[in-house]
């Protein structure tokens, strides 16, 4: 029987005392023991017993937290070894040992790190499993050097994936587009139709955004869409590049485009009222859509997804305008200057208030005002702002309006003063947010610890503020039950 989650959650907790993990030890369930070995600093004592627990995945947790000593790390087990892959204090020849080992599944394993490690991409880089080979060539930041030297491997997989590393050298990559050099690609094992990897290595090189734009913009001229999809997600193409794609009238591409912040002006504007409005969603979703055309949604009712909009002289037009559903355009923004977002906090209009309050660099002072002026009515918009002051949380905690999201709001905000969340007690549905929240008083946190709702305990059980006494009355409820 799998271990509760509340115990699995207790296990992962750092704030459990010797006595409180010696417990959980006790209970002998292999999955509890596992969370231990990786989650905790544990004793001597209990390093032994875990250790000689004869479970390899325990062995492996107990290595990779650094709970086990290097030195006892068994060197005849692939595994173990490859668990202090990441260690500081790692043996000087644990890299070429791995990487000269017989089984290719515990090499591949070793490359599945090449991605973020450049010592261990230089290691599987000529591997004779291409399929190891091909993890060197998903490094980020690969130099040219080692791009150079997995390109002369011919074999699929080790081009799919350096066709589709985005630091890999354009020159390379514009080989693979027409499968240019010698050798050419050639199917392998784990790609073995050799029309269908040319196209894989093909469509994935097009897509790429080092590949030379100058290479790709020719392959808009075919009728295939799932080429096209690739060419649509990159923002260096010419304008009429992006309406030629548009041609095809696939639905995937035109979503594409309409969401791709290099499309022009006028194409989006277009997309925008095609096919019934079909696309709109997806212009809207697009970080340069024009201005004109949030106006319109915004007109429409609609809440105008500005965010980082780059046209500043244009937001800062807006916020200017007589027309406040113009004003909740601008109010949107992430870019305004701080002087011009407090003349929108200020506005009469509720909407473009709270909409310009959003944004996480505004004051505590300013939220407050926002809640002055407007009471119970900004509760629901401003409990969960990271700036809402303590008593303004305290003020949403204790009026009986606060709606039951305003109240779940200040049951998990760190910032809520005790008496704020002692209110928030009263609602029974805010007692897991109190109870997972680190500004939570040990008082409340034990007196939790009784709660009936396993959402609350294991809330409780994984915050790592956890008291002692409560962790003691968890184990209690959980061992005895």
């Amino acid at each position: 029987m799998p271990a509760p989650p509340i115990l699995l959650a207790l296990a992962g907790n750092r704030a459990l005392l010797p006595e409180h993990i010696d417990a959980l030890l006790a209970i002998n369930d292999p999955e509890l023991s596992r969370e231990v070995a990786r989650e905790q600093r544990l004793t001597s004592a209990q390093i032994d017993r875990l250790a000689g627990s004869g479970q390899r995945d325990i062995l492996v947790a107990l290595i990779e937290s650094g709970n086990l000593a290097v030195e006892r790390i068994p060197n005849d087990d692939p595994w173990a070894l490859l668990a202090a892959v990441d260690r500081g204090d790692a043996p000087d020849d644990l890299l070429h040992r791995l990487a000269t080992w017989p089984d290719a599944a515990v090499r591949l394993a070793l490359g599945e790190h090449a991605s973020e490690r450049l010592d261990i991409a230089q290691f599987v880089a000529d591997d004779e499993d291409c399929s190891v080979a091909a993890c060197a060539a998903r490094l980020w930041e690969l130099p040219e050097k080692l791009a150079l030297r997995l390109s002369r491997r011919a074999e699929g997989c080790v081009r799919a994936a350096l066709a589709s590393n985005i630091h890999a050298p354009g020159v390379i990559l514009a080989g693979l587009i027409g499968d240019e050099g010698e050798p050419g690609t050639i199917p392998c094992p784990h790609r073995p139709d050799t029309a269908a990897v040319m196209r894989e290595v093909r469509l994935l090189a097009a897509g790429n955004p080092a590949t030379p734009v100058g290479v790709v913009e020719p392959l808009t001229v075919g009728p295939d869409p799932t080429l096209a999809l690739a060419l649509a997600y990159r923002s260096d193409l010419r304008d009429e590049t992006y309406r030629h794609l548009l041609e095809l009238r696939d639905h995937n591409v035109i979503a594409r485009v309409a969401m791709n912040w290099a499309a022009p002006p006028d194409l989006l504007r277009e997309l925008y009222d095609l096919d019934a409005g079909r696309w709109r969603h997806c212009v809207l979703a697009n970080p340069r859509t024009p201005l004109d055309l949030l106006v319109r949604y915004s007109r429409e009712d609609g809440s105008p997804p500005t965010d980082n909009h780059p046209d500043l002289d244009g937001l800062l037009a807006l916020a200017r305008h007589a027309d406040p559903r113009v004003r909740l355009v601008a109010a949107a923004s992430h870019s305004l200057p701080a002087d011009v977002r407090a003349t929108l906090i200020e506005d009469a209009d509720f909407e473009v208030a709270n909409r310009a309050t959003r944004f996480y660099a505004v004051s505590a002072e300013q939220v407050r005002r926002l809640v002055t002026r407007y009471g119970s009515l900004a509760f629901s918009h401003v409990a969960g702002h990271p700036a809402c002051p303590p008593d303004v949380l305290l003020t949403i905690a204790t009026d009986p309006t606060s709606s039951d999201e305003a109240i779940i709001d200040v049951a998990v905000h760190e910032a809520a003063p005790p008496a704020a969340l002692a209110a928030c007690l009263r609602h029974a549905h805010a007692a897991a947010g109190i109870a997972g929240n680190l500004a939570t008083p040990p008082d409340i946190l034990t007196k939790l610890a009784s709660h009936s709702d396993p959402e609350v305990l294991w809330e409780l059980a994984r915050n790592p503020s956890l008291p002692a006494t409560a962790g003691d009355l968890i184990l209690k409820v959980l061992t005895t039950s």
